[in-house]
C-alpha cells in the first residue's frame, strides 16, 4: 500500500489523486482524437474536459461529504476538533505529536497533535474542501459529470447521446485508474477470505484499523504467529473493479464503437455493465457502505442499469420503425 507516492504531510502527493488525475489526462488525449474523427471541434473537446474535471470532483467530493458518514467529522473539525480526539490505531495512548504524525504518515487518517493522550485534528474549516487529501465517491462525480455534458452539449449544439456514445469507453477506462489509486490507498478493501488471491494491507491502514476493532484476536494471533502487524486477508475489491473496467473499456473501444446500430448502444451498455459490475462487487465491500437493505452504490446501480435497458428497447424501436418506413 502507497496512500503517497511523493511527500510528507500538506507537501505530499496522494496515490489517488495522482492515478485519478493521470486517468483524465489519457482520457482526454483519446476524447481529443475521437472528437476531432466525427469532425467535432477538438478545441471545445478538451475545453469539455476541463469542465468535466472540475465537476467530477465536485460530484464526487459532494457525494463523499453528504453520504459516506462524514459530513459530522467535518462539522467538529471546524467547530470542536475535540471531538474528533483518538487513540493510537493499536488503542495506546500517544505520549508525543510525532507517534500521532507517523500514524498519518502511513496511511491512517488520526489527527497530528498529541493532547492528553489522544490524538487530535488542527482545527480546519477548509478540509471539506481538500480534495486532494481524500474523499472521492464516484457515482458522485459521474452525475454530476453528465449534468455538466449535457449543458456542454447543448451549448455547442452536440447530440448529447452521442456524445456520451464517444465516452463511454473512456469512463471505463478512467475508472481502471481510479480503482488503481484505491489499491495504492488501501480504501476501498473487501471482506475478509481465505481465497489464493486475498490480499493484506499494512499497520494503520483502514483495512488493519476495522479488523483490530472486529477481530482482534484474530489479528494478535496473525501477530504472533508472523511477527508482522497486517490486516487480515481481504478481497482485493479494487483489482475485481479495476479488471471489469478495463474489460468494459476494451469492449466499448475494439468491438462496440465501430458497431454502432443506434445513438446510445454504447452508453447503454457502459451503463448496464458497470452497473452489474458495481452492484456485483459491493457485496464483497467491507468498509462502510451506507444505504439500507443495500449499500449506496447498490441502490445506485439499479436506476443506472434500468435507464440502459431501457435506450436499448428505444434504440430497436427506432431501428424497427426505420426499416418498416424505408
Amino acid at each position: 500500500m502507497y496512500p503517497t507516492l511523493l511527500g510528507e504531510g500538506i507537501w505530499a502527493l496522494p496515490s489517488y489523486f495522482t492515478m485519478v488525475m493521470l486517468g483524465f489526462f489519457v482520457c482526454a488525449l483519446l476524447f481529443r482524437r475521437e472528437a476531432d474523427r466525427v469532425g467535432w471541434d477538438p478545441v471545445r473537446a478538451i475545453d469539455l474536459m476541463f469542465v468535466l474535471v472540475c465537476a467530477s470532483i465536485v460530484g464526487a467530493r459532494l457525494a463523499h461529504i453528504l453520504f459516506d458518514g462524514f459530513f459530522m467529522d467535518y462539522v467538529w473539525l471546524c467547530l470542536d476538533p475535540s471531538k474528533l480526539a483518538e487513540k493510537l490505531p493499536d488503542g495506546t495512548a500517544c505520549v508525543s505529536s510525532e507517534q500521532c504524525l507517523a500514524a498519518q504518515n502511513t496511511g491512517h487518517d488520526i489527527g497530528a497533535l498529541c493532547v492528553e493522550g489522544s490524538c487530535l485534528p488542527e482545527k480546519d474549516c477548509f478540509r471539506a474542501l481538500k480534495f486532494w487529501s481524500g474523499g472521492l465517491t464516484y457515482y458522485g462525480g459521474l452525475i454530476l459529470s453528465l449534468l455538466s455534458a449535457w449543458v456542454f452539449a447543448r451549448k455547442v449544439k452536440w447530440p448529447f447521446i452521442r456524445l456520451v456514445d464517444l465516452a463511454s469507453p473512456l469512463i471505463a477506462l478512467g475508472l481502471v485508474f481510479g480503482r488503481m489509486g484505491c489499491f495504492l490507498a488501501g480504501c476501498c478493501f473487501g471482506k475478509v477470505t481465505d481465497v489464493p488471491w486475498a490480499v493484506r494491507f499494512p499497520i494503520y491502514s483502514d483495512a488493519w484499523q476495522r479488523h483490530v476493532e472486529l477481530y482482534k484476536a484474530d489479528v494478535l494471533a496473525q501477530h504472533a504467529q508472523t511477527g508482522v502487524w497486517e490486516s487480515l486477508p481481504v478481497h482485493p475489491t479494487q483489482l475485481y473493479e479495476l479488471f471489469g473496467s478495463l474489460a468494459i473499456a476494451a469492449f466499448l473501444w475494439f468491438y462496440r464503437r465501430k458497431r454502432i446500430r443506434y445513438e446510445g448502444q454504447a452508453t447503454a451498455t457502459f451503463l448496464i455493465a458497470y452497473g452489474l459490475l458495481r452492484f456485483v462487487i459491493e457485496i464483497w465491500r467491507d468498509d462502510d457502505r451506507g444505504g439500507y437493505w443495500l449499500s449506496t452504490s447498490q441502490w445506485i446501480s439499479l436506476p443506472l442499469i434500468v435507464l440502459g435497458i431501457g435506450l436499448i428497447i428505444h434504440g430497436r424501436k427506432y431501428i424497427k420503425n426505420a426499416s418498416e418506413s424505408a
